[in-house]
């Protein structure tokens, strides 16, 4: 057979650690393009630009940042006066949630300072406290027209401790203090549904000021400051009816200004410190024609001159762009500028019509910033793009190639033609995919999330570059997330490769779907089907069983759902009992008929009809084998008697017969027909004589007539294919195979199926009579030409008894191992190993027992 190369162990081992290669590679240019924004640049747009300046990727950095600076200048209304950050400054956060601006003159009941609420957000951080971890909790209280009072607890409990406030109940047979309730509420136990007893709450005067009260469970936040009148959010609630009955919305309004202020403010602040003079090579102008009010980061742009002229500045200045309300009015000098998408992106929030938006870099960088940083990455990393593009198409070309060759020589190998699968393709489909995923999944979420994020190089919406190297020229990502990532890339191809080969295999040896769990099921549910007759009492007991379990599950507690339930599990308790009970009776007849004891009789007393009916006919089939072993008997006995008889009989005439041709050819006969006559009577005489012996020889083995079948086997398949049926065995007494065969085949001639009970002979000798928790060496060794395996173990008991006389029949080792067996076993794999031309030979030393067989 001519072999195929790519079926070869080395060259599937050397495509294999390929593919890892060629993974790794696809990934590391992917990581080198997604972390360097130019490098994508160029690759999607498919130019390289000399300069940094002339990419897409420095537009579209001026353009994020440009966005940074106009959002921050549209927040001037809310936090400036007179062209300074206001921290006096007073903001309505329900105008404020909604985009509107405060009224100077009437500012609304939630209304607070701008710098009050920047602390108030620096304090709540990423979120405010859970209501249950305060001290004190808020408690509401209902009047007669429909309106609400609140109080914090702490309040509230004051007011009845001094008497101002104190609860009416119906009676004092209520059992109820006002301590009591007091307790209750701070607990945030207290309810007066379905009770009649409480009537309210009064004043000092005896007067229902509440006919309710209960603990607030809506939403609320712990309050760090005051209103501009000095008020809380309750005293709001409680005075303005706007609130009142909304405080829920009332926290919600506060917090969500809060948090947004303070983060707002931060960005405004941070986004313009970040953008002066000296700081950047960024400028920018905003002129507000309405205003008249000129904004800029250059101070010589904000000294009034000619907007004419401090427009042409900026055109000098470098690279630039212009934007006016009107679209025809763009100017800029960059490439890779889309006008609608500048001026929409960089539209001042309350100023559509009138005003001038200058932006420019100066591209001679004075100064060392992010502009700066990535004119110099361009430099010199920037003309890779092709290349890194070009490696990593190459390697994901190089990765299908070898998939493809892979899936070529998937299951097969140099031996010989068949198609063969590993342990794990005879794992179920549905399980082998989800064993992979978890595999696959569970590590690299666990690994993927110590990745940190912010090494890779991106901007925010402000237009701030995020790296953590700095200005330091080079990657952005960190060595240790570098190799991170690729062991992940490798880790993944592993189990990539893994599945995709055996799902290749299962395709190719047409188990796919046979060995798949819906296929598994599907057939399951065809045999119920098929045999419905017979399961359907117990599909119904079943269904009972868990129609009752349901119907108790959602009766709450109802106490005659529940003894049906309990009910039902007593009779199938009694039915399980009794039909354990049965079977066991069942197994046991079966077991000693099958022993031998063929005239036992079943006791069929207590059994079901179905087991009856079973029982009485295993009782029949023991009569029956008892009269069938009787007639064999007697068979055997006359073959084993024809046998003998004709055999003596044979061999006196025979015998006769050898002594006068001996005689014959003493006399000195010159006819030469005679001396022929004489030389085929010999010849005749002795094949007799050998047919004779040979019948003899092979009466000792059981069945009496035994033909064999030779052909080519290979030894070494065999002993695996015993080794496995064994298996169980051997683990059920704690037994260790310790297994030794070669890597090639070792091919002998001989009768298959009667080597198959030479091995299974000495198999099971050893998974009955060695010590447990040992271990059994099984060894195949060619040496000289001759196939030598040899199967050793340690015996559980002394053998008292000579190797020879091991292998006579009906002969057992030792007194302690006369419970099973009946001495055959190595008599006959001596017989059948000899008689397919092998040698047989045991070895004993105190308990060492040894089997070896030679071909």
């Amino acid at each position: 057979m001519k072999q195929k190369w790519y079926q070869t162990t080395i060259a599937k081992g050397i495509l294999i650690i390929a593919e890892h290669a060629f993974l790794l590679i696809m990934v590391c240019c992917f990581m080198c393009l997604m972390s360097y924004p130019v490098l994508r640049s160029e690759m999607f747009s498919g130019t390289h630009a000399e300069k940094y300046e002339d990419t897409k990727t420095f537009a579209d950095q001026v353009l994020h940042t440009g966005q940074g600076i106009s959002s921050a200048l549209g927040r001037r209304e809310v936090f400036e006066t007179d062209g300074a950050y206001d921290p006096e400054k007073i903001i309505n956060v329900g105008n404020y949630n909604q985009g509107e601006s405060t009224d100077a003159e009437n500012p609304g009941s939630l209304s607070y300072r701008l710098g009050d609420l920047v602390s108030w957000g620096k304090t709540a951080g990423s979120g405010s406290e859970e209501q249950d971890s305060y001290e004190d909790n808020i408690v509401v209280c209902r009047r007669a027209d429909g309106t609400y009072h609140y109080y914090y607890y702490s309040e509230f409990q004051e007011l009845i401790q001094n008497g101002d406030l104190s609860f009416v109940m119906a009676s004092d047979e209520s059992g109820m203090t006002q301590e009591d309730i007091l307790l209750s509420l701070k607990e945030r136990t207290f309810s007066t549904e379905g009770t009649e007893t409480f009537k309210g709450v009064q004043d000092k005067d005896n007067r229902i000021l509440y006919v309710d009260c209960w603990n607030y469970d809506g939403y609320w936040c712990k309050e760090e400051y005051k209103t501009v009148e000095g008020k809380s959010i309750l005293e709001v609630a409680n005075e303005d009816e706007a609130w009142n009955g909304h405080l829920s919305d009332a926290f919600d309004t506060v917090e969500s200004a809060v948090l947004s202020i303070y983060w707002e403010v931060d960005q405004y602040r941070s986004i313009l410190e970040s953008y002066q003079e000296g700081d950047t090579n960024f400028t920018y102008l905003y002129v507000d024609q309405t205003a008249k009010q000129i904004i800029s980061n250059r101070e010589e742009y904000q000294m009034g001159e000619d907007l004419e002229t401090t427009l042409n500045k900026i055109r000098e200045s470098g690279k630039y762009a212009i934007i006016y309300p009107r679209l025809a009015d763009f100017e800029t000098n960059m490439k890779n500028v889309n006008a609608e998408e500048w001026r929409s992106t960089l539209q001042v929030q309350g100023n559509d019509d009138a005003y001038v938006f200058a932006l420019s870099v100066d591209t001679s960088y004075p100064v060392q910033d992010s502009f700066y940083t990535e004119s110099q990455l361009y430099e010199e990393y920037g003309g890779r793009a092709v290349w890194v593009f070009a490696a990593g198409g190459a390697a994901l070309l190089l990765f299908v190639l070898g998939l493809v060759i892979l899936t070529a020589g998937a299951g097969y190998n140099r031996r010989d033609e068949e198609l063969h699968l590993m342990a794990f393709d005879h794992w179920k489909t549905e399980i082998s995919a989800c064993l992979i995923f978890l595999a696959w999944f569970v590590p690299v979420i666990l690994v993927g999330t110590n990745i940190s994020v912010s090494s890779v190089v991106s901007y925010d919406e402000y237009g701030n570059m995020i790296q953590t190297g700095g200005s330091q020229i080079g990657p952005y990502i960190s060595t240790g997330n570098m190799i991170m990532i690729g062991l992940l890339a490798l880790y993944t191809c592993a189990l990539f490769l893994t599945g995709y080969l055996s799902l290749v295999r299962r395709i190719k040896a047409k188990i796919l779907w046979k060995n798949s769990l819906i296929r598994s099921l599907g057939h399951f549910l065809k045999t119920i089907f098929r045999n419905m007759h017979i399961v359907w009492k117990r599909i119904l007991i079943f269904a009972v069983i868990v129609l009752f379990h349901w119907m108790a599950f959602f009766s709450y507690g109802n106490i005659f759902f529940f003894g049906l339930m309990v009910l039902a599990e007593i009779l199938v308790f009694i039915y399980l009992i009794r039909d354990a009970i049965g079977k066991h009776k069942i197994q046991k007849g079966i077991e000693q008929i099958a022993g031998g004891q063929v005239d036992y009789k079943i006791d069929i007393a207590g059994l079901s009809e179905e087991q009856k009916d079973i029982a009485e006919n295993i009782n029949s089939i023991g009569e029956g084998l008892d009269r069938a072993l009787e007639k064999s008997i007697k068979s055997e006995r006359l073959k084993t008697d024809l046998i003998t008889n004709v055999s003596h009989d044979i061999k006196t005439p025979l015998t006769s017969i050898i002594n006068y041709v001996e005689l014959l050819k003493q006399e000195n006969f010159q006819d030469p027909k005679i001396q022929r006559y004489i030389e085929i009577l010999e010849a005749k005489s002795q094949r007799l004589k050998t047919l004779t012996e040979d019948v003899v020889e092979a009466s000792k083995v059981s069945s009496g007539n035994i033909t064999l079948e030779f052909m080519n086997i290979n030894f070494v398949e065999m002993i695996q294919q015993t080794s496995g049926e064994f298996e169980e065995k051997f683990k059920a007494r704690n037994l260790t195979e310790v297994l030794t065969l070669p890597e090639e085949e070792v091919i002998i001639w001989v009768d298959g199926r009667r080597m198959w009970r030479v091995l299974e002979n000495i198999y099971n000798n050893a998974a009955k009579y060695a010590m447990e928790g040992t271990r059994v060496y099984a060894d195949l060794k060619v040496v000289d030409g001759k196939a030598v395996f040899s199967l050793k173990n340690i015996s559980q008991q002394p053998l008292n008894i000579s190797a020879d006389e091991l292998t006579e029949r009906f002969i057992r080792g030792d007194i302690s191992r006369s419970t099973e067996g009946s001495g055959l076993g190595l008599s006959i794999a001596k017989t059948l190993t000899e008689m397919q031309g092998g040698k047989f030979e045991l070895y004993l030393d105190g308990d060492l027992f040894r089997v070896t067989i030679t071909f």
